[in-house]
């Protein structure tokens, strides 16, 4: 470990995690929807003092260190935070920076969290428990708040924290000082999975009840338990929501790339690394398969499209929404709005569409409302466990194949 002699610390005192009379300081949970810090608010000589109090009342006992004096002159840091039941959700902006949590840290704020920190700007190299990893933009990786690390951010950064209550998470892994410190690729499999389920959360109602965001808490443990490597039993009882959330993850990456030609059930089985009876075994309750969602999205874009004056022409919409082949375009979007496209475009300029024809392509919308189902899903079997009891004792669908990845997790 580097030594930190030469670099610029912040204060030595704590902060004292009741005290709210400091500027924009207050977590009280019952009182704030969102609470946000920024050292836009303080002197710039005050700035990295304030952000050592920000990152010690925002997550536990911190201490951030700069590499040189003249880091601290144009230092910048911004925290957005709110609770996601008993967890809570924290976005994170800042310079290059060390931050470290050592046994003066620990004996000082002897808390239990575990935080699940997903990359989404800049890079970070993790260390705890003798283990070392580089996590770039789109990985996460987990630390434990009872022992040591070390998190070094070499440039600007931006995090998605989730500070979860270390029994939660720990329960579930099969290895858990193996799983500290360790790179989960969030660019394919449970990785991607767990990724775009936590981005997610970030759309969900503040407003939402306590039962329906514990739902949403325990599904995200469940998948993030799942990456890393989950025992047996925490496979087998939380299968349901890490199912819906698998779900969830596929129809997003959809929407994200419905203009690759190449989209479609090979393509998602190869990014999520299952099989392709296990990606249509995840749509069998949905109301479209996976094929059906690819092409009634990339059929509204394409009426959208056309809607708009003046558009491109009808093969270049056709093409910029992955449909190669022109003639075959036509038919889908004949059955589809009934009338060939070149006719939609015309009746559209002279206002004799329905002008919500067609929706308003991919957005949030849609992905939020499937977040919030899940939570409903959750309250209305009565939590993960009883989930999967209901589907030994009906009438359910058999189980999907065992996915590739730790101990052959079930979705």
């Amino acid at each position: 470990m580097e030594s930190s002699g030469s670099r610029i610390r912040g204060p030595v005192d704590h902060i004292d995690r009741g005290r709210t009379d400091h500027p924009a300081l207050c977590l009280d949970a019952d009182r704030c929807e969102m609470q946000t810090w920024t050292t836009q608010s303080c002197a710039q000589e005050q700035r990295f003092s304030y952000w050592r109090e920000v990152l010690c009342q925002a997550f536990v006992s911190l201490d951030p260190i700069l590499a040189d004096r003249q880091a601290a002159v144009d230092f910048v840091g911004e925290v957005g935070s709110r609770p996601l039941s008993m967890s809570t959700q924290t976005r994170v902006f800042s310079r290059a920076q060390l931050v470290q949590r050592r046994g003066e840290e620990i004996r000082r704020n002897p808390v239990e969290f575990c935080f699940a920190n997903f990359q989404l700007e800049g890079s970070c190299v993790v260390r705890q428990d003798g283990q070392e990893t580089l996590v770039s933009p789109g990985d996460f990786s987990i630390v434990d708040s009872t022992r040591p690390y070390f998190l070094d951010f070499r440039d600007d950064w931006r995090v998605l924290s989730f500070r979860i209550p270390r029994e939660q998470l720990v329960s579930r892994l099969a290895a858990p000082y193996k799983s500290t410190a360790r790179r989960v690729d969030g660019s394919t499999g449970m990785g991607l999975v767990a990724s775009r389920f936590a981005r997610s959360l970030e759309q969900v109602d503040a407003s939402m009840g306590n039962a329906a965001q514990d739902g949403l808490s325990a599904a995200l443990n469940s998948i993030i338990a799942v990456a890393l490597g989950a025992t047996l039993q925490a496979q087998e009882r939380d299968r349901l929501p890490v199912r819906d959330a698998f779900r969830l993850a596929v129809e997003t990456y959809i929407r994200d790339h419905l203009a690759e030609p190449s989209l479609g059930p090979d393509m998602l089985a190869l990014r999520f690394k299952v099989s392709r009876r296990t990606l249509y075994g995840l749509f069998e309750e949905a109301p479209l398969s996976v094929g059906g969602l690819i092409r009634e999205l990339r059929l509204q874009c394409s009426a959208r499209d056309l809607r708009s004056t003046p558009h491109p022409g009808v093969l270049a919409v056709a093409l910029r929404w992955g449909f190669s082949d022109a003639s075959h375009f036509s038919r889908l979007f004949k059955r589809r709005f009934g009338a060939c496209p070149r006719e939609f475009a015309a009746s559209a300029q002279k206002g004799s569409v329905d002008p919500t024809a067609g929706g308003t392509g991919p957005d949030l919308t849609l992905a939020r409302a499937q977040v919030q189902a899940i939570a409903k899903d959750h309250v209305s079997r009565g939590g993960p466990a009883r989930a999967a009891r209901l589907a030994d004792l009906h009438d359910e669908p058999a189980p999907t194949p065992a996915l590739p990845g730790p101990r052959g997790a079930r979705l």
